[in-house]
């Protein structure tokens, strides 16, 4: 994970707890954490509505409905609240992109012209799909159960102007498995997992030695895979000396 999805990750989760210690203070949700129970992933967009009422003793208005993803997203049927007014957030649920347990939040902003006030409403269910969730994040079947997302992977320079790659090597199936990875050069210096535990991915990375390569000349390496001692489909990366 990189050090932007870290901070954003990190925003997230206090602008959730934020909420939760908030709640009830400008506005009292009736049943703010609410179940789909089990769905599948084709089966369209899910609307729930959660009522809520002003609490507090002016007028509240609504500045925002947050979500933290588009496959849980609502609106409110008013954005301005007077004292003990109710109202209600429609919210929709979308399970296409999604598999397996979720939990997921939208958080209303709102303030009295005081305070503002962040108040949380969640939703929770299981997603069924007819791929696992390694078909879904990574396409291409190696084979013995090894999957990555793409077969030919580009070759990159570092910020050491080093020649270098990096691919994702993911294990489908229900059983660690061992890994041999060897390369079609000497050129190659492979830094390769030996183990991969199930339903887990490590990344298969290498450094490219483009000494006495003339510049604009094309790179062709091919990288042989064996899984517990069986040859996988072959994995290629390609590159440019620049």
């Amino acid at each position: 994970m990189d050090k932007f999805r870290i901070i954003l990750s990190v925003l997230c989760l206090g602008l959730f707890l934020e909420a939760g210690a908030q709640e009830g203070r400008l506005l009292k949700f009736t049943e703010p954490e609410q179940q789909v129970d089990t769905v599948r992933f084709d089966s369209g967009t899910v609307t729930l509505y959660y009522p809520f009422k002003n609490v507090s003793g002016k007028d509240v208005i609504i500045l925002e409905v947050h979500s933290g993803c588009g496959c849980f997203t609502g609106e409110t049927d008013k954005r301005t609240l007077a004292p003990g007014a109710s109202a209600v957030l429609k919210a929709s649920f979308n399970p296409a992109t999604l598999h397996g347990a979720q939990n997921r939040h939208l958080t209303l902003v709102a303030t009295d012209g005081t305070d503002t006030v962040f108040s949380s409403v969640s939703v929770t269910g299981f997603v069924l799909r007819d791929q696992t969730e390694g078909q879904i994040r990574f396409a291409e079947d190696l084979g013995r159960g090894l999957r990555t997302d793409v077969s030919v992977n580009a070759l990159r320079r570092d910020d050491f102007y080093d020649y270098v790659f990096s691919i994702p090597l993911y294990n489908d199936s229900d059983e660690p498995v061992q890994l041999e990875v060897s390369a079609s050069s000497g050129r190659i210096k492979l830094y390769a997992p030996q183990t991969l535990a199930p339903h887990s991915r490590e990344d298969l990375r290498g450094e490219y030695n483009a000494l006495w390569k003339r510049r604009g000349s094309e790179v062709l390496e091919t990288l042989t895979i064996r899984v517990n001692g069986e040859q996988v489909a072959p994995l290629q990366i390609k590159g440019t000396i620049q």
